[in-house]
């Protein structure tokens, strides 16, 4: 019903109420009895638009309250719900390897296997950034032997469904004499938010 509907609506139940409860009103008792069965109607629609006007109005607020701010970063004042990084780790698969495949060759690379985890602690993928670093702690445990970087639309291709991880072969330079080392890795999301983890290896190198 239409807003004007509505005011026309009250008013010609004030009207019909004021007449059957005027002194000066007549008729006989079956016309009191039919004037008060049309109030009562009318004012069981007067309710009923009324309680429709009502709810309109709340679905209209909350209409508002659902509507993203303008970053798109937050629905009714909270955050949408995702999956979220929540910590980087290096699986026990991580180790020296010989890419030469030269039997009692030295290791000539690392295979890194690193897990992405969320909120629920279950493996997952993820946009990011990788940087690893190679420590030779026979010099310091700050000493950068050696470094690898991955962009993210390089680390991408390095997932693997089996086992389900980011697998990583890092070629080590020559150079690189040291037995104990510790690998670490920094993933790092476009937010800026970064995850790091380190583990103790050893190699075998000429």
């Amino acid at each position: 019903m239409s807003a004007r509907g509505f005011v026309m609506l009250l008013v010609f139940a004030a009207l019909i109420t004021g007449c059957s409860n005027s002194p000066s009103a007549s008729g006989t008792a079956g016309d009191r009895r039919a004037q008060d069965k049309t109030v009562a109607e009318l004012r069981s629609q007067l309710d009923a638009v009324t309680a429709e006007r009502d709810q309109t109005k709340r679905l209209l607020e909350e209409i508002r309250a659902a509507k993203p701010s303008a970053d798109n970063t937050t629905v009714g004042g909270r955050k949408p719900f995702a999956f979220e990084v929540t910590k980087v780790e290096f699986s026990f698969l991580t180790c020296g390897i010989n890419l030469a495949n030269k039997k009692g060759g030295a290791d000539d690379a690392i295979a890194a296997y690193v897990d992405l985890y969320d909120q629920f602690d279950t493996s997952m993928k993820a946009a990011g950034h990788f940087q690893f670093d190679l420590f030779d702690l026979a010099r310091s445990k700050d000493y950068v032997v050696q470094s690898w970087s991955f962009e993210p639309e390089a680390a991408a291709l390095h997932w693997q469904r089996f086992p389900a991880c980011y697998q990583f072969k890092l070629p080590l330079a020559a150079e690189v004499r040291a037995t104990k080392v510790v690998l670490k890795v920094t993933f790092r999301q476009a937010d800026g938010k970064e995850f790091k983890t380190t583990s103790e290896l050893k190699l075998e190198r000429p």
